[in-house]
């Protein structure tokens, strides 16, 4: 039987969509680039503090992060839904993989020097308690000297397994978890949501935030905090950029994109080194 060229024509344009569209959407600007050989996969981006943050600021982050890192030569890929909302709230439907990446962050958080089981979400304390035991929270002398160390650690090892899987999948050599902990725009001494389409004509604006680079064979864990805080000078910069003053939202973006670079030059500056070395740190 002969095929037509208009009727192979449209077969082929059929086959193509089929294999476009069975490829999970990515966030936007995850990927393409140049890189120096290093690739990190980005598991997760949320909000682990004692209230949540929304959705959509977590995602507009994984955007800036994608770009800043980029920028370093360092190639970046990641998941639909890497800011992996329903996974942080145990909703149906979220996937083994989301809650596995969940998993893995959250191990990471609980190991690591910047954890404080007292300002946390109650998913993160409950898997802290579960990981290391309520007993462990009270040796308050050996937490003191650990939360005052630097050094990289290590995830336990059924999460080092599932972190050599999952980056071996998307051919990644580490896994990249940023807990958003704290981002606070103070207006005339209030407190305003992230929602608040008010012109702003404030006095400082901050960000607070943890992040994990994960050597995907080793598990190897290098953690860095991060905290940009703004004062009137954004303000002037939003004034003498827009000839007004900035919506919250504008102004988080802002101090968003500040941290965003921040953790990109210190990746490649000094996290890469620190997880591919071979020592250990216990906490």
């Amino acid at each position: 039987m002969q095929i037509s060229l208009k009727r192979l024509f449209l077969l082929m344009a059929l086959l193509l969509s089929l294999a476009l569209t069975g490829t999970p959407a990515q966030a936007a600007g995850l990927f393409g680039g140049t890189s120096t050989g290093e690739s990190v996969f980005v598991g997760e981006v949320q909000s682990y503090g004692d209230y949540e943050l929304k959705a959509d600021a977590c995602a507009t982050f994984v955007d800036k992060l994608a770009d800043a890192l980029r920028q370093q030569g360092i190639a970046v890929s990641g998941r639909a839904d890497l800011t992996n909302e329903e996974g942080r709230h145990d909703a149906i439907g979220s996937g083994d993989e989301a809650a596995k990446l969940s998993e893995i962050h959250m191990d990471a958080i609980v190991h690591g020097h910047q954890f404080d089981r007292g300002y946390t979400a109650a998913k993160l304390a409950h898997y802290a308690d579960l990981t290391m035991g309520r007993a462990y929270f009270h040796q308050e002398d050996r937490l003191a000297a650990w939360k005052k160390s630097t050094a990289p650690y290590r995830l336990s090892p059924e999460k080092q397994r599932t972190a050599t899987a999952i980056a071996g999948k998307y051919g990644a050599k580490y896994l990249l978890f940023v807990n958003l902990k704290d981002f606070d725009v103070r207006l005339k001494h209030s407190i305003f949501a992230t929602h608040t389409e008010r012109e702003t004509k404030g006095k400082k604006l901050s960000a607070s935030l943890d992040y994990y680079l994960v050597n995907a064979q080793t598990g190897r864990v290098y953690e860095k905090h991060i905290e940009n805080k703004k004062t009137a000078q954004m303000i002037n910069f939003g004034l003498g950029k827009t000839g007004k003053g900035m919506d919250v939202d504008t102004l988080l973006g802002e101090v968003m994109e500040t941290s965003a670079k921040d953790i990109a030059v210190d990746i490649k500056k000094k996290g890469l080194d620190e997880v591919k070395s071979n020592g250990m740190a216990q906490p």
